[in-house]
């Protein structure tokens, strides 16, 4: 196995190469490689302009770790529907009540799946519900936060904003240091996804890591890997086309 190198995003990664041209922030450039295999999973990757066989052999190649790699793969491939073909849909916001024009990336959920009316007006802890977090029948612990897809060829992301389960003792260490900086310090926390979202298969209950952030951020989610066609969006990305559909179904949308 190749040496291992140390990313602030990624922690201790696998190396691999990249041309200069898909490195930082780079997006839509393409994104050229031999087919990945079990002894080269991260082959050398060139955009467009260099994957040619002249300059193939003579660009300059750049050091990612494997997770910077393949986020890059996911912004530098190109897809059927551009992202900024969604720049002319119009939609209305449930929350504003005005118009706006270009993608929404953004839809959640305001309470998890259990949460039900007949859980309202009873005694707290037993049940409760703010924006934050959710106790039902006095057992069941949950927070809210973000599931973020990145969109293939972009360097944007989609977000589901949903709920997660925890258990008491990391729900309690969680809200004790709800308005402390260093709960960033705290480690991930196993949780199960507590939504059903409609434009998958069920989600109930899918396995994930709850990464608690700074001060007035909600926490990130990381999804276990699967073949779970959200774990698969949120590892490999999601199209503009994909983001598009969910907008239609979601927001039933005129297209100007």
């Amino acid at each position: 196995m190749s040496k291992m190198i140390h990313c602030h995003t990624h922690g201790e990664c696998e190396p691999a190469y990249v041309c200069t041209h898909l490195t930082e922030d780079a997006a839509g450039h393409g994104f050229n490689r031999a087919e990945p295999s079990e002894a080269d999973p991260y082959p050398n990757a060139w955009c467009d302009n260099c994957w040619t066989d002249e300059t193939r052999h003579s660009v300059e190649l750049r050091r990612l770790c494997s997770g910077c790699y393949e986020l890059s793969r996911i912004r530098n491939t190109r897809t059927d529907v551009s992202f900024e073909e969604l720049s002319q849909l119009r939609w209305k916001c449930s929350s504003c009540e005005e118009w706006h024009y270009g993608p929404c990336l953004d839809f959640s959920y305001d309470a998890p799946v259990y949460w039900t009316s007949e859980n309202e007006g009873t005694e707290v802890p037993t049940n409760m519900l703010n924006e934050d977090f959710c106790i039902v029948d006095g057992e069941h612990y949950f927070i809210r936060g973000v599931i973020h897809l990145p969109i293939i060829g972009t360097t944007e992301t989609f977000c589901w904003g949903v709920w997660g389960s925890l258990s008491r003792e990391n729900f309690e260490k969680v809200v004790a240091m709800n308005d402390d900086p260093d709960r960033v310090d705290l480690p991930p926390m196993f949780s199960w996804l507590s939504n059903e979202i409609d434009e998958y298969p069920d989600t109930l209950n899918l396995k994930m890591y709850a990464h608690i952030q700074e001060l007035e951020k909600r926490p990130v989610f990381e999804l276990e890997p699967t073949d779970h066609p959200l774990s698969q969006e949120f590892y490999d990305g999601i199209t503009p086309e994909r983001v598009k559909e969910i907008m239609m179904r979601r927001l039933d949308l005129p297209v100007n």
